[in-house]
């Protein structure tokens, strides 16, 4: 486990852009708008810039790392009429190349890199519009569908992501519904009274061609196909992974209390794979592990311990410290509060049999390594 001092990194969660045991790519900012792209090497602690000239930006900033490759925006003289340009920045060797470019008034924004081919911007210029661009024929179309990018309609969250099955590119969407967008919607007639209200949700799928086809022939809504859909509020639909070549779901339905484990092999194929009744554990705590797609269950606790069950594997855990994710099955994963509000991470190394505690901290996941900015580590 290697600790880097936090305070020779100039970024916070937000600018950490990629991480590899030696490495952390990350967003330096010099104001506002401007920005290069830097690495920190973490054996000989030495910050190097992969951009020559800095990068500017305007309105919200979102590089995107895909596949060894920075994607962000370079806004240059935009009040002199100046040009924007798409760029993507090689990690290891520096190298940029522009993708394409405009010359537009307002604001754009990158709001989504699909894969090295597509990616979704937003204009902002007094209304908003979207649209796809293909980087190898070098044309645009505009997206009607506004639920792709962000404009949720009856939903109050919508959680994209693309996934590969089978060499095939699916985009997948977990929908939640929002409580007030639901009674509008239902006097609009939008939707029945039959449809789910708050907290319930729904897992969408279409594959990437039929979306890119789509938006080219210019289809006011796309055609995600619904593969869950939930009954009420307080069911949830929760992602696990890919696991043997499928995706892994879980829909949990309150009224129930009961849970149903999903594969899905395409867009058409969904199949039951596991159900557990939490009534027949209770009473019980459970949380995903979205690290490794692991359920944890606290089985018992007390003022000296919890006991902590792992239903991938029947596992038991006993622990002083409860932990709530694991990372490549040995870095136990804890967050809690100290003893002045501040936030705290707890890290046990189940090989070393070794805990590190860090002090006014958090943690992520960035490309699989764990990330933990800490103003302090405790013993």
């Amino acid at each position: 486990m290697e600790i880097l001092d936090a305070r020779a990194l100039p970024a916070d969660h937000s600018d950490i852009l990629h991480v590899t045991p030696s490495t952390v790519y990350f967003r330096r900012r010099l104001d506002g708008d401007q920005f290069h792209i830097s690495r920190f090497d973490l054996e000989d602690q030495e910050q190097v810039d992969l951009t020559t000239e800095p990068l500017q930006d305007h309105g919200p900033t979102r590089p995107f790392v895909k596949q060894g490759k920075v994607y962000c925006l370079n806004e240059q003289d935009r009040n002199e009429g100046g040009e924007t340009s798409l760029l993507a920045i090689d990690l290891h060797s520096g190298t940029s190349e522009q993708l394409a470019s405009w010359q537009l008034g307002g604001d754009l924004t990158l709001y989504w890199v699909l894969n090295a081919r597509y990616m979704v911007l937003l204009h902002v210029d007094q209304t908003t519009t979207a649209f796809l661009y293909d980087v190898e024929t070098r044309q645009q179309h505009v997206i009607k569908d506004e639920r792709l990018y962000g404009i949720t309609e009856n939903y109050r969250e919508l959680y994209f992501f693309l996934v590969t099955l089978d060499a095939t590119d699916y985009i997948v969407c977990n929908a939640r519904l929002d409580e007030f967008s639901f009674y509008d919607a239902l006097e609009s007639g939008v939707i029945s009274p039959e449809d789910p209200i708050d907290h319930s949700e729904s897992l969408l799928i279409a594959s990437l061609a039929t979306i890119v086809a789509e938006i080219e022939q210019g289809v006011e809504r796309l055609s995600f196909q619904t593969l869950l859909r939930l009954e009420g509020e307080g069911d949830t639909v929760q992602y696990l992974g890919e696991q043997t070549g499928n995706l892994v779901f879980s829909a949990y339905t309150e009224r129930l209390n009961e849970e149903v484990f999903y594969e899905i092999k395409d867009e058409s194929a969904i199949t039951e794979h596991e159900r557990i009744r939490w009534s027949d554990y209770e009473p019980l705590d459970f949380t995903y592990d979205d690290v490794e797609s692991t359920i944890f269950i606290v089985n018992e606790r007390s003022d000296q311990h919890h006991e902590v069950m792992n239903l991938r594997t029947g596992a038991r855990y006993l622990d002083r410290e409860p932990f709530e994710r694991v990372l490549r099955d040995r870095f136990y994963l804890h967050e809690s509060i100290g003893e002045d509000a501040e936030p705290m991470v707890t890290v046990f190394d189940g090989e070393q049999n070794v805990r590190h505690r860090f002090e006014d901290a958090y943690y992520m996941i960035v490309s699989g390594e764990l990330v933990i900015l800490s103003v302090k580590q405790l013993k």
